[in-house]
């Protein structure tokens, strides 16, 4: 019997997409470019852009959220956000060919929405469930695409150009997009920033009270955690190397930039 002519098309794009995501499988990501900050002059502008804005607006309110709300229920917030990750996660877990990673997070998302009641309990990884990161600039980078230049965006913070079309992807998978009760999603959105904001509170008074060059500590942060990620927790050790190498000159280079500035 012969498909008919709708079949073909949507069996050509499965075959397709199958065949993507295997090549994307036994792609090396590439290695970090030599230079990857060549719009430093202006990523040291936006970053004290949201430095200041950091400081007038954000700090006060997460350090307010911090003091105030107990452990307890911050836990359960917390808890709430990171599940709506996770239809993003299983996503991409099966772009890179994840199989098995992408049905045990398949299952956390399930437990910790219905027993973990809409995910505030991670009842999950009592299960074994553990929590992985996955996202879009990851699965094009194990696709084979290079890193790009580094960008500070305003407000956002720390981006590569690879990492850019991770935010939309995740955007478009959050749950709370397909919600369109602006009365539910505004109040939320703004829990979920305040949320990000004081679960890196800590890292930021780290930042400000040990680096002699906070642009180039985050930024050297920010690419080395993205490779990790890209590599599960296990880069290549003579490319890590090399990285810390090339972060270091990157360092001196910074103090050297921020010295020859004017002075306040």
């Amino acid at each position: 019997m012969r498909p008919s002519p709708r079949a073909v098309p949507g069996r050509t794009a499965l075959v397709g997409l199958a065949a993507l995501i295997l090549a994307g499988c036994a792609t090396t990501p590439p290695k970090p470019p030599a230079n990857p900050d060549p719009f430093e002059s202006f990523n040291r502008d936006v970053y004290q852009f949201n430095d200041a804005l950091d400081r007038a607006v954000f700090r006060p309110v997460a350090r307010a959220y911090l003091r105030y709300v107990p452990d307890p229920a911050r836990r359960g917030v917390n808890n709430f956000f990171t599940n709506l990750t996770g239809p993003n996660v299983v996503l991409n877990d099966l772009l890179q060919g994840k199989f098995r990673q992408a049905f045990e997070d398949g299952m956390r998302f399930v437990f910790n929405s219905t027993f973990g009641i809409a995910g505030l309990v991670d009842v999950a990884s009592s299960k074994g469930l553990v929590r992985h990161e996955e996202d879009f600039g990851q699965t094009l980078a194990v696709w084979g695409f290079p890193q790009g230049p580094f960008l500070m965006i305003p407000v956002l913070g720390p981006f590569t150009f690879r990492a850019l079309p991770g935010a939309a992807v995740g955007y478009f998978t959050y749950p709370l997009f397909w919600v369109e009760d602006a009365r539910i999603t505004t109040p939320l959105a703004a829990l979920g920033f305040i949320d990000l904001r004081a679960g890196a509170e800590t890292t930021i008074r780290v930042v400000e009270e040990t680096a002699l060059d906070p642009y180039v500590f985050v930024r050297n942060a920010y690419l080395q955690r993205r490779n990790f990620l890209i590599w599960d927790g296990d880069p290549p050790v003579e490319d890590l190397l090399d990285e810390l190498d090339e972060m270091d000159t990157q360092e001196n280079d910074g103090m050297q930039t921020g010295d020859a500035g004017p002075s306040p």
